[in-house]
């Protein structure tokens, strides 16, 4: 640490920078200037989450008094507004990763987005605006987002479209789901994820290989890995033809290893071991399991023993790049 802080003063010295040039940067290499980046971001986050939860509150506590129309009225000006500060203090479009022109900009357009879907579920549960098109306004909601996302460059509004648009096709991936059963109850919905997965994934390789918004890809990638493990997942639990399930988890498993890989990102890495071994531990406990049990303990034993070992070897080996 030493060696380190004195490097500004060994540098001086030798004349390879200037006395300012020394002044600024030598409070950051002891240490007296850090950044607060990031917890001033997750701040900013939590304000808009706190004010889109405190304007519903204040609705649902007062909706005698205001009025629906009114309630509506108000979220449709402060999401007016939100959005015009966007177009008017907003860069233009680029491909490439674009720096916001304000430190709050990008929360103002998140919470313009989010105001969007308040009144969206405000009007439907109200007045049922969109009961007979529920899917289309759906759909014209994650285009709407698509649209936002990319003219104003932010990751949150491209989560809130690839959400929407999985919605469009009937897919809810959550914890719940998977408790109640829930994912299992339309029919076939496991091949649509499947399918959606795919698209999205081949998508987002394509648009990466375009250098459009590559800085996109991790997010777009993400989705598309979990949808299409869940749906692969889904499919080997029905217990119809689960071989092809199963080739397909593997399939998975083998794209999300290359893309860790390729990205440095032990996420991935965790997602094809995960699925990879519910796969396997399915597979064998139909052809070998099911007919010995005594071996059920080794097995368990063997395999916590191999997840501790995967988490201790490639934790800090994968790192996604920054």
């Amino acid at each position: 640490m030493t060696m380190v802080r004195n490097t500004p003063g060994d540098l001086l010295e030798k004349g390879f920078i200037t006395k300012e040039q020394f002044n600024r940067i030598g409070p950051i290499v002891s240490g007296k200037i850090f950044s607060v980046h990031y917890e001033l971001r997750t701040l900013l986050y939590l304000g808009v989450l706190m004010f889109t939860g405190g304007m519903g509150i204040l609705i649902y506590k007062n909706i005698g008094a205001l009025g629906h129309l009114i309630s509506i009225l108000a979220l449709c000006i402060v999401m007016v507004v939100c959005f015009w500060y966007a177009f008017a203090k907003g860069p233009g479009f680029s491909v490439e990763k674009t720096k916001p022109p304000t430190p709050y900009f990008d929360y103002i357009v998140l919470l313009g987005s989010l105001l969007l879907i308040s009144v969206q579920g405000y009007a439907q549960f109200q007045y049922g605006l969109l009961t007979n098109h529920m899917g289309w306004g759906t759909l014209a909601t994650s285009i709407f987002f698509f649209y936002i996302a990319y003219r104003f460059d932010n990751l949150g509004i491209l989560s809130l479209a690839i959400t929407a648009l999985a919605s469009f096709w009937s897919i809810s991936v959550s914890p719940q789901k998977w408790y109640s059963s829930g994912f299992l109850e339309t029919a076939n919905l496991h091949i649509t994820a499947i399918f959606f997965g795919s698209i999205l994934g081949a998508l987002a390789m394509a648009l990466n290989w375009k250098s459009i918004k590559k800085h996109f890809t991790f997010t777009y990638i993400n989705f598309s890995i979990l949808i299409f493990f869940v749906g692969a997942t889904a499919g080997l639990f029905d217990g119809t033809a689960y071989f092809v399930y199963l080739l397909l988890i593997y399939a998975g498993c083998g794209f999300a290893v290359y893309y860790a890989s390729k990205g440095r990102s032990f996420l991935f890495l965790l997602y094809a071991f995960v699925f990879g071994y519910i796969g396997t531990t399915y597979l064998l406990t139909d052809l070998v399991l099911a007919h010995v049990p005594e071996l059920i303990f080794y097995y368990a034993m063997l395999s916590c023993g191999g997840f501790v070992y995967f988490i201790v070897s490639y934790k800090n080996f994968f790192r996604r790049n920054a």
